[in-house]
């Protein structure tokens, strides 16, 4: 699992868990840095659902450029785990102190 703690994220495609906003609000509590344009800061592309039509390349000009300038991509269910995982270190970290 990549962490992205401190990483600078941008997100593309539409998302099936949450709004844009949500998810960009959702990565800043649990650490990310969520930016809204992309350029070769990015470190990571969540890329959600790309529809367009059958004659159309399915993909997106944030796509297509960290394609080409080598910038990871992870899928929306790969953010949803993180994001898991990081609730999961809040959660234990807090029974560790009540404890």
């Amino acid at each position: 699992m990549i962490d992205l703690r401190g990483k600078r994220i941008l997100f593309t495609g539409r998302l099936r868990s949450f709004r844009r906003f949500q998810a960009q609000q959702l990565a800043t509590i649990l650490g990310a840095k969520p930016v809204n344009g992309i350029d070769k800061n990015v470190d990571i592309l969540v890329v959600g659902i790309i529809s367009k039509p059958y004659d159309q390349l399915l993909t997106t000009q944030k796509l297509t450029y960290a394609r080409t300038y080598g910038i990871p991509k992870i899928d929306e269910l790969a953010f949803i785990s993180w994001c898991q995982w990081r609730l999961d270190q809040f959660l234990d970290c807090n029974n560790k102190v009540t404890t």
